[in-house]
């Protein structure tokens, strides 16, 4: 993958100057299939172009005043990838335009006014959004559902190939904070991944097992093979299924496992249990817990809703920083063991979801920027 700023910025002005080779061409197609704004920038450019931009700003290019202008700037610990390349090009003239849109792009500013006097700002709940990470280390930002094809590639929704497969490589799902994504797996298995979670996976399952490993919260429904197991590890435990559909949440080293439909086998460390619909297990140290589940509380968020029930203001708070990315404290006088029910869809703005924990608990919240405060309120 092309990484520098100025090879890019030769590129781009080669390709409206009519002056890439073969070669060229196919490395300015990959690099803008690495991310929806690089093909952004160039659709964006051509589109400037048709509407009559002077294409001779393109022969300005100074690559030694370019090179120049980079290094100054990589001495700012602060300027990334984008705003090296914006530097370059302001050389040739074409700022005015990509660094405002780049800029936007970057920014996606979720902190946005109150409707609510009683709060100094409001937060957007999570929007789709994760990046790919290559068994080479090259990453690939995707913001829509992306699936797995039959050859191992890796295609978005429209049918976009983001990268050609290898049946040896193994791919990592990085879903941050305030993110989520689905993924449809080679074998058809479809996976909701909830925010603040990753799924690493092969391009291609082997002949033998197909086999994932998790490290925060997903739902799988997967495709039925009678003689494939379905294979999901994680540092807490594992699952081993046919087909069926489940929800594994291993944030930390307790694995939880909720069945919705079908059979799991979940084990570890020698020990393992048989799981039917309606039970959950948790693997502890020493044992595997298996209980009855309220599977509708357990598969909440991904039916996009927040739904507590007995839960204390720590789970709750968890949830929400997941979601908001959020920096919460709490104030001495609040319990951490008292427990509060109810339900909102997981859409809703922050402000949103406070007026509801107010009115169902004793507690109130205030709101600077990305920072929650959770007070004990101490008026009701």
């Amino acid at each position: 993958m092309i990484t520098d700023p100025l090879h890019i910025a030769q590129l781009i002005r080669r390709k409206f100057n009519n002056e890439l080779t073969e070669e060229e061409i196919y490395a300015l197609q990959k690099w803008s299939e690495q991310d929806f704004r690089n093909a952004r920038l160039i659709q964006e450019l051509e589109d400037e172009v048709k509407k009559g931009m002077n294409t001779q700003v393109f022969d300005s290019f100074d690559s030694d005043r370019s090179w120049s202008m980079i290094h100054k700037k990589k001495r700012k610990q602060f300027v990334l990838y984008w705003s090296r390349i914006a530097a370059v090009l302001a050389v040739i003239g074409i700022v005015s335009f990509f660094v405002l849109r780049i800029n936007r792009a970057e920014d996606n500013n979720r902190i946005v006014e109150s409707k609510d006097e009683r709060y100094k700002n409001d937060i957007l709940p999570a929007i789709k959004g994760a990046k790919i990470v290559l068994a080479d280390g090259t990453e690939i930002k995707v913001n829509d559902n992306v699936t797995l094809l039959a050859d191992g590639s890796i295609a978005t929704k429209d049918k976009t190939v983001l990268t050609e497969g290898k049946s040896t490589t193994w791919n990592t799902l990085i879903v941050p904070v305030a993110n989520f994504l689905n993924l449809t797996l080679s074998d058809g298995t479809k996976v909701w991944v909830n925010a603040n979670s990753r799924l690493t996976f092969p391009s291609q399952f082997s002949k033998e097992k197909r086999q994932v490993k998790l490290l925060g919260e997903a739902y799988f429904q997967v495709n039925k093979e009678a003689n494939r197991p379905f294979l999901v590890e994680t540092d807490g435990g594992n699952v081993e299924v046919l087909g069926t559909s489940f929800n594994m949440s291993a944030y930390d080293e307790k694995a939880v496992t909720t069945l919705e439909e079908g059979s799991v086998l979940v084990y570890k460390d020698g020990m393992e249990q048989v799981l039917s619909p309606g039970m959950k297990a948790e693997m502890l140290d020493n044992r595997i817990d298996v209980q009855n589940a309220d599977v509708e509380k357990a598969l909440a968020w991904k039916n996009n809703s927040f739904y507590f029930k007995g839960d204390n203001i720590v789970t709750i708070a968890k949830q929400l920083q997941n979601w908001y990315d959020l920096e919460i404290s709490f104030s001495k006088g609040v319990s951490l063991s008292q427990t509060y029910t109810g339900e909102i869809s997981r859409s809703s703005n922050l402000t949103e979801v406070l007026k509801m924990l107010e009115f169902v608990s004793d507690l109130d919240f205030k709101i600077d920027n990305n920072k929650l405060l959770i007070l004990k309120n101490n008026k009701v």
